[in-house]
């Protein structure tokens, strides 16, 4: 179980959606771990002025009874107490009401005297009371705050459901509240649907190293989460993937049938695009660069072009090979690759009117992990960082300082296995975990990880960059990082 100490707003208020409408018994077992979770969430709910009569008078001491009951039935069948029929009861009202959330943007003061005064036996209002930052961190979203996330780049705004109905409406005055509050209460709300239809999704997967019982198991897991996120995402237009390196563990025959069977998946059940550059460990059998023979035919077997034109999205996406040159585990590109590179670039017009991405498998900088991962304790020292060099892109700052002269402001990477993004000058950095599983994890719990952004086809800029982490025994809901990319969008509404 994760273990967390204090709860942002976000996750109290998922953590109660999650309690009353979806999985209960998880979310039970999540608050009575603890009493000092417990009090927590006692302290935001009389701040809501929920009214949760079980939940209040709960005591310390029964804290790890009901921790070790599971669930409110068999706590009152061994204590003759009747806290699963109060749950119950409240649940049913619940479900009759909307459920509206008033989402913060940047303005702090957007929603003053919007939290009380409308709620009543028809609706329940909550209102998000911290102004929006370029990183939030959620622990186990309710599937459907979910679709307010997705448009996170256009908030403040208000979010409404009601069974498994909802809609996100942003809103730029406080007339436009009035009206969703009008709209709710002549029972109109989900007749009008949010305009997205200038948005772009990709998914980076990354490191996925098939061919391992471990990873073929992590995959099930992998596609289970993509099915429910393709399902959420609006369908506008082509989703997108990009896959940055070791799509197999090592490059043998059977192994490269697995990745190309794996890639016609996304392409056929998704209606996607995939676009692709290989890792060390497909082109290196186990870490050793001696079968050049078997390195020939996958090399011959993957290999495409250096650039690719999404000519629907304005949108020019560099593939560098950084293994072609390495050692090992190192990486190098090379000038020779770069001015090839460049050659082509120069061969299409009106270049000035795309969106350089760039994609490659080796990380150009030194990864931090998320705070809610374990760091191994080699991590933390001198031989953490020499076996870190091993790995490392021997011409970083040549490929940097071109990348940089050719204005590529997005750069998809892998290899480390350890999610991130960062943002170096101009230019955002978005590194990708392991989409199968492997090198991330916390206690006792172990993650798969692949990254969504959301790209606006009129602005030609990335909106954000959500991390998801997904527990490989799906015992866990999983964890959201996201990083918006605010500059961006401040430079557009200027």
């Amino acid at each position: 179980m994760w273990e967390v100490t204090h709860m942002n707003e976000y996750d109290l208020m998922n953590l109660y959606f999650n309690f009353i409408f979806k999985d209960g018994n998880k979310s039970f077992r999540y608050v009575y771990a603890s009493y000092e979770q417990l009090v927590e969430f006692k302290n935001w709910l009389t701040k809501q002025n929920i009214k949760f009569p079980f939940v209040h008078q709960i005591q310390k001491n029964e804290c790890e009874l009901l921790f070790r009951s599971k669930n409110f039935e068999t706590y009152d069948t061994a204590f003759k107490t009747s806290y699963a029929h109060d749950f119950h009861k409240y649940i049913a009202k619940e479900k009759e009401k909307y459920q509206v959330i008033l989402l913060l943007g940047i303005d702090q003061q957007f929603f003053e005297n919007f939290d009380n005064s409308y709620n009543h036996d028809l609706m329940r209002v909550f209102r998000i009371k911290k102004a929006l930052k370029e990183d939030i961190s959620l622990y186990g979203p309710f599937h459907l705050f979910l679709n307010a996330l997705y448009q996170i780049d256009r908030w403040p705004g208000v979010f409404i459901f009601k069974g498994e109905q909802s809609v996100f409406y942003p809103v730029k005055n406080i007339e436009e509240v009035k009206e969703c509050f009008r709209l709710i209460e002549t029972n109109k709300i989900f007749e009008k649907k949010c305009q997205t239809n200038e948005d772009q999704y990709f998914i980076q997967l990354s490191d996925l190293h098939l061919g391992t019982k471990k990873t073929d198991n992590g995959l099930i897991v992998l596609q289970d989460s993509l099915d429910e996120l393709y399902h959420m995402l609006p369908h506008d237009h082509q989703l997108k993937f990009l896959i940055t390196g070791d799509l197999m563990n090592s490059p043998n025959r059977k192994n490269m049938y697995a990745a190309s069977h794996f890639m016609n998946r996304l392409k056929r059940k998704y209606h996607s695009d995939v676009t692709f550059v290989l890792g060390n460990h497909d082109v290196i059998v186990y870490g050793l660069n001696l079968l050049k023979k078997q390195k020939t035919k996958v090399v011959a077997y993957l290999l495409g072009e250096n650039i690719k034109v999404y000519p629907d999205v304005k949108m020019i996406v560099i593939k560098i090979d950084s293994t072609s040159q390495g050692n090992l585990a190192r990486g190098m590109v090379g000038q020779r690759l770069l001015q090839e590179i460049e050659d082509e670039l120069l061969s299409i017009n009106h270049l000035e009117d795309y969106t350089l991405i760039a994609m490659m498998h080796h990380h150009l900088m030194p990864l931090r992990k998320d705070d809610f991962l374990k760091i191994k304790w080699n991590e933390k020292l001198f031989m953490g960082k020499i076996a870190d060099s091993t790995k490392a892109l021997v011409d970083a700052q040549d490929v940097m300082y071109w990348l940089e002269k050719h204005h590529v402001r997005y750069i998809f990477h892998g290899h480390k296995h350890i999610p991130c993004v960062v943002k170096k000058g101009n230019t955002y950095i978005m590194a990708g975990g392991s989409s199968c599983g492997g090198g991330t994890r916390e206690r006792k719990s172990s993650y798969l990880s692949y990254n969504l952004l959301k790209y606006n086809r009129k602005d030609q800029v990335f909106k954000y960059c959500f991390v998801f982490y997904d527990d490989l025994t799906k015992q866990e809901r999983h964890r959201v990082k996201i990083k918006l990319f605010m500059e961006d969008q401040n430079e557009v509404s200027r």
